[in-house]
Formats: structure tokens, sequence, C-alpha cells
């Protein structure tokens, strides 16, 4: 019994380690509940008067982007959420996409315009860039 009881300690211990040491290493990793924002890019195109916003960097928009999409990453806010306000009507679907499905940069955008706009249509596009890129939306950059 005393020797279970070690080895139940001890494994608990090192998973507790092992966790810390994944968060340490990856912080900004996706939550469990990130798919409650997610939509898929069939979903996405239904969405009546939808706002497309890029969330990559700068370059990667200068180069190429959806047609009507605006560019709003965390490294230019508050440029490009001026923008944002001035044409987006409250009540209106808003769809962030980023390079690709294990980019987190959409996520954090949207879930940053949820909290600033109060709203829960915000959405993060699944497979980003490349699900556009799949579907023949967008072309590749020349870069």
């Amino acid at each position: 019994m005393k020797q279970a009881l070690w080895q139940s300690v001890l494994i608990l211990a090192l998973s507790s380690l092992l966790g810390a040491l994944s968060f340490a290493i990856r912080p900004d990793a996706v939550p469990s509940d990130l798919s409650d924002h997610e939509i898929e890019l069939s979903a996405a195109m239904l969405l009546e008067g939808a706002l497309w916003l890029d969330a990559r960097m700068d370059t990667d928009f200068d180069s190429a982007h959806l047609d009507g999409a605006l560019l709003l990453n965390e490294e230019n806010w508050d440029a490009g959420f001026v923008p944002l306000l001035d044409v987006w009507v409250p009540g209106s679907p808003i769809v962030v996409y980023c390079s690709s499905e294990s980019c987190l940069r959409s996520h954090q955008v949207a879930e940053r315009l949820r909290e600033e706009l109060g709203t829960d249509q915000v959405y993060s596009l699944k497979g980003g860039w490349e699900a556009l890129l799949e579907a023949g939306l967008v072309e590749r950059d020349a870069l």
C-alpha cells in the first residue's frame, strides 16, 4: 500500500512537471475551448455581411490578401482598429484569418475583438490562408 501511494505521488509530480514545462515552452498554446469560435470556410462564406480581417504580418498582407479584407494584427492594432470601426456594422459577423491552421494570430485577434467590441460573432477561420488558397479564393503571392 505504501509503495502504491509513493508511485501515485511520483506520477502526479512528474505530470505536473511536464505540464509546467509544456507551458513554459509554448505559453500561447491553443485553449481547449477555442473550437467554439472557429469556423469552417464553407460556413464563413455563408455569413451575410461578414467583414474579413487578415491577422498575418503586414508584409504578408501587402504581398497578397483576400479581396476586401482589412489588415488587423497585434503589431498594428491601433492603426488597424480605427479603419475596422469605420466599416464594421454592429451585429455583423467578423471572420479573422492568419497563415495556417496552426497559426494562433487569428485566434488572438478574434478574442481581443470579442472583448473590445462586445460581440460573440467574431470567428477565426479554420485553416486560415491555406484554406483560402485551397478554395481558390486567393492566389499565392509572388514572393
